[in-house]
């Protein structure tokens, strides 16, 4: 069995006084994909944002890789190997293609890194004929491959995926999906995403988390899962 590169226990989190998580508990398996499936406003964003420090805890903990990262900065635990792809992509649409793939580069905190190409191109081809064109003149897909290669640039352990195909076209959607199963299987990173589509994350998933009211209420492998539990667990 594989070990786990995250482990996240009793995690609370908040907005001023408005309370989201309430003592979450879950762990990510190494060079696996891990699907959190709720509906809209049960934490699953904000359970990301707390795991990527943007978001301070209240009570809690979060471990990478055995170590207590739960009061670290994001800049540094981008560094340790995580990155975060937000809901919404928050590409910079004013800089080519390149030159946000470069951005990507910032969470290994070399400046002699450079940008991984090849991997890059082959995973995502138009993004190779359209390097010199601005991110903003990209379709929604485009982008959110985009931001995706972006977070790849780093070479992280752990990617952290918030609705990867919110609002893009179902081709593109099934291309994200194998790119997911092939970092995770053959590549070793793991995964950890949040996703509403229960047709994109039944194929690509190897454990789901189900969430309501800022909690996990219930858990399982794909294998575990049918289409009917899936659809009642997003019901709840």
């Amino acid at each position: 069995m594989s070990e786990s590169i995250l482990r996240i226990h009793g995690l609370s989190s908040a907005y001023g006084q408005s309370t989201i998580l309430w003592g979450t508990t879950l762990e990510v398996k190494q060079g696996t994909v891990t699907t959190i499936m709720g509906r809209n406003g049960v934490g699953k964003t904000t359970l990301l944002k707390t795991i990527m420090g943007l978001v301070t805890p209240k009570s809690g903990t979060i471990e990478y890789r055995g170590q207590d990262i739960t009061a670290l900065p994001p800049y540094q635990k981008s560094r340790m190997g995580i990155a975060y792809v937000p809901q919404g992509r928050e590409i910079i649409p004013k800089l080519t293609v390149y030159e946000n793939l470069k951005l990507g580069l910032e969470a290994v905190g070399d400046r002699k890194a450079k940008i991984p190409e090849d991997e890059i191109y082959t995973m995502f081809p138009i993004l190779k004929e359209f390097r010199k064109r601005l991110g903003g003149n990209l379709s929604g897909g485009q982008q959110q491959q985009l931001a995706i290669a972006r977070a790849l640039t780093g070479r992280p352990s752990l990617l952290l995926l918030d609705e990867p195909t919110e609002g893009i076209q179902p081709s593109i959607s099934q291309e994200i999906g194998q790119i997911l199963r092939k970092l995770a299987k053959e590549q070793g990173i793991s995964v950890l995403l949040v996703e509403q589509k229960i047709d994109f994350a039944r194929p690509v998933t190897d454990y789901f988390y189900f969430m309501n009211r800022g909690v996990v209420v219930s858990e399982g492998s794909s294998d575990e899962m049918s289409m009917e539990e899936l659809q009642n667990h997003i019901s709840l």
